[in-house]
């Protein structure tokens, strides 16, 4: 009998520390995946607060000649969300955003806040403030703002102009069918939901509009032929860290006809009568060298009318060691260009 009972015990003690054993199993796996979660919000789950005010640009100035031309001075640290949100001649579009990222999955966790305050440009006077996470919440409650930071700006064919967002499912950022483009009217702040890439008939986008049909500016673009250097300056990007200290001369498509020139402050020309006739402030401004000042340029300009406008009067353009690649030209043969009309005969445009 008591061999029996002993056997029980021993029965009932082996299974309580095959039950222990399995709990400690459990929970060491439980405390290292609680540990690899919190070891991957540590790396991976980050909090941006962004709260961009207007006496952060340090000079605007808009033109003489043509009011849509226009230069701002800012920072290099600030030129990059600064340059995005201006609207040529008009306003600034600056943000008081609060978002939590998933940097391992690319996605926007949760929006604490997105403000935008819209400013007028030479005056720096509040035109407006937008709410948007409330607009967007209001119109799509299972969705989230995924680019809160910046937006991007539109304008309407009869003028108006727009943010754009775009919105996606909260519980699954990957599911392209539930996309949506969020448009906000700066002035009215009237909403318009769109499937996402759809876009608005009325309305362009500024990185996208026109690109291939105006190719005047064309041989500046990533400097394709080298006529940046042979002039020299250095064509660079906006994140290089010797930015600064560079002679470079950076330029893209804004939009809508006009191109914008970056160029650190302490290489603008001394003398330049069609630079400072239409810039007049710009000629006695005493900003700092490292300054970067935003050029937008409206009308189109050739590649040749926006380099002279940033050379001494009286220096000629050069073209020397200028080649097209193969890949870009017409017959997909490489060529040696001396002139920009030899640069329109070859290059291939889009």
């Amino acid at each position: 009998m008591k061999m029996k009972k002993l056997g029980r015990k021993t029965i009932i003690i082996f299974i309580l520390v095959i039950l222990l054993l399995c709990f400690a199993v459990i929970a060491v796996k439980g405390l290292i995946k609680f540990q690899m979660e919190e070891e991957y919000k540590r790396e991976n789950i980050k909090t941006f607060v962004c709260n961009e005010q207007y006496d952060e640009i340090l000079y605007v100035e808009t033109g003489a000649i043509n009011p849509v031309n226009t230069v701002v001075a800012t920072t290099q640290d600030t030129r990059s969300w600064y340059t995005r949100l201006i609207i040529p001649g008009q306003c600034v579009c600056l943000p008081d955003c609060e978002y939590t990222v998933d940097l391992g999955e690319n996605d926007v966790v949760e929006l604490e806040k997105a403000n935008y305050k819209i400013y007028d440009l030479t005056t720096g006077r509040v035109l407006n403030t937008i709410d948007v996470k409330a607009i967007a919440e209001e119109l799509e409650p299972d969705k989230i703002i995924t680019d809160s930071y910046l937006g991007e700006i539109n304008i309407e064919t009869g003028g108006d102009k727009y943010l754009n967002f775009s919105l996606m499912n909260k519980k699954d950022q990957s599911d392209k069918t539930q996309w949506r483009q969020l448009y906000v009217n700066l002035e009215t702040e009237k909403a318009i939901i769109r499937l996402g890439g759809d876009g608005l008939n009325e309305i362009k986008s500024l990185s996208a509009d026109g690109i291939g049909d105006t190719n005047e500016y064309s041989a500046l673009l990533d400097d394709m032929i080298g006529l940046i250097q042979a002039n020299g300056f250095e064509p660079y990007d906006s994140l290089r860290d010797e930015y600064e200290k560079t002679p470079g001369l950076d330029v893209w498509y804004w939009g809508y006809d006009i191109v914008q020139v970056d160029i650190p402050k302490g290489y603008l020309p001394e003398k330049n009568e069609t630079l400072y006739a239409e810039f007049p402030g710009l000629a006695e401004y005493e900003g700092s060298d490292d300054e970067i000042l935003t050029f937008y340029i409206s009308g189109s300009p050739s590649s040749e009318e926006i380099l002279k406008m940033f050379m001494e009067d009286g220096q000629e353009i050069s073209y020397e060691g200028c080649v097209l690649p193969a890949k870009l030209s017409k017959d997909g043969q490489e060529h040696e260009i001396h002139s920009f009309e030899e640069y329109e005969q070859w290059y291939e445009y889009s």
